[in-house]
């Protein structure tokens, strides 16, 4: 069925994107309206699990997305102060051939061109840059959205716009994110500056009190991908992110087993940047008339299953799939939250759950206190295959 009005996408970032190749792919028209005068994703690096690479596989980009990934083969979870592994798993080929997808890491960036050439090469004038959404109204017949860059019409609003949704507040005007109690400091580490660059397993985290540390390999394995995780009573800096004080971070893992402070000393000398971790309750509904919420916008989530980009590309997907089924975009709407809040919710409520697991552990690998791991239970879901036909949310 077709669309006689293109659907209109606030935020050009993961989320938006798939969505866009969705529903160029099935003929429906879009444009992305991203508040950026030029287009750029923040962050250092994104793992995909089998589940997001299987989603961005049925949008035509599994080469381009290959390409520029590593292919992790082992990861393990170290003690900070020893680095003996607390327990170790298989990735590579073990994973693919359980999940039929493989785990992927690469940075952001990377994963953001591959999307953004593949959406011009669909459609060259889907993307409007500058676009900041200032107002939005509906009628029975559409949706007009006033920007910066002018006013669009579409038949319904996909408001993809990230933790600090323009969208999500004209709908529900339910104030600023809050702070979640961590801190990260993250940056990308060239392997040449650091005094081992020798060190296995290819993904790592270390286990400290309060504190974590992150780090895996990216681009063809010349850099590392590392993030440094500390629980904080409180956020008191201006924003969410600032140049990151080397003399900060190195106290917060001062004593760390020696590889641990060889990612530290790296951080320091890449330009790295603190962050402040910022969610937001849980809303009761995501759609109102012609407007939905998706991603960050919607069910923002902390970093902690390597589930954040997944859960925005298996939304883009789906929501993607529900209004192809068109034209009635309410009912299409509709149709996606039923499928997807449950899924989004349990995630990010395992995500809270593993996090706190993680940092308030107490690094003894004893009997009594196993080691906290995942059991990658979210790796099963298939958004390009899952039966858009569910029952009503009570």
């Amino acid at each position: 069925m077709t669309h006689d009005q293109p659907v209109l996408i606030a935020g050009g970032g993961i989320a938006g994107l798939c969505t866009a190749l969705g529903l160029l792919r099935a003929g429906v028209p879009v444009r992305v309206l991203e508040q950026a005068a030029v287009l750029r994703e923040v962050g250092a690096a994104v793992s995909l699990a089998p589940n997001a690479t299987r989603a961005l596989d049925s949008l035509g980009v599994g080469a381009a997305l290959r390409a520029a990934s590593n292919w992790p083969q082992r990861a393990a979870m170290k003690h900070y102060k020893t680095g003996a592994d607390m327990v170790a798993y298989d990735m590579g080929k073990p994973m693919e051939g359980r999940w039929g997808s493989p785990y992927l890491q690469l940075l952001r960036a990377d994963l953001h061109n591959v999307l953004t050439d593949e959406l011009h090469r669909w459609d060259p004038a889907a993307l409007k840059l500058g676009a900041r959404v200032a107002g939005i109204s509906q009628d029975s017949n559409g949706v007009t959205v006033e920007t910066a860059a002018g006013t669009f019409r579409g038949s319904c609003l996909v408001g993809a716009d990230g933790v600090r949704s323009a969208v999500r507040a004209a709908l529900y005007g339910d104030g600023a994110p809050d702070f979640t109690g961590y801190v990260a400091w993250r940056g990308v580490v060239p392997v040449e500056s650091l005094r081992n660059p020798d060190f296995t397993p290819d993904t790592a985290v270390f286990l400290g009190p309060q504190r974590t540390l992150l780090r895996y390999r990216v681009r063809d394995q010349s850099a590392v991908n590392v993030v440094a995780f500390a629980r904080v009573d409180s956020w008191t800096e201006e924003g969410w992110s600032l140049p990151a004080d080397p003399a900060e971070l190195r106290a917060a893992f001062a004593g760390w087993h020696e590889e641990a402070e060889d990612m530290i000393e790296g951080l320091c000398s890449s330009g790295a940047f603190k962050w402040g971790l910022f969610g937001r309750a849980a809303l009761p509904r995501w759609q109102q008339g012609r407007v939905s919420l998706i991603g960050d916008a919607a069910h923002p989530q902390l970093p902690f299953l390597g589930q954040g980009a997944a859960m925005a590309i298996e939304d883009g997907v789906l929501m993607a799939r529900a209004l192809a089924r068109g034209p009635d975009v309410e009912a299409a709407l509709a149709c996606y939250e039923r499928l997807r809040y449950p899924r989004a919710t349990h995630v990010v409520q395992r995500a809270d759950a593993h996090g706190l697991r993680i940092h308030q552990h107490l690094v003894t690998a004893s009997a009594d206190d196993p080691v906290p791991r995942d059991d990658f239970a979210e790796f099963d879901f298939d958004a390009a295959t899952v039966s858009l036909d569910v029952q009503e949310r009570s």
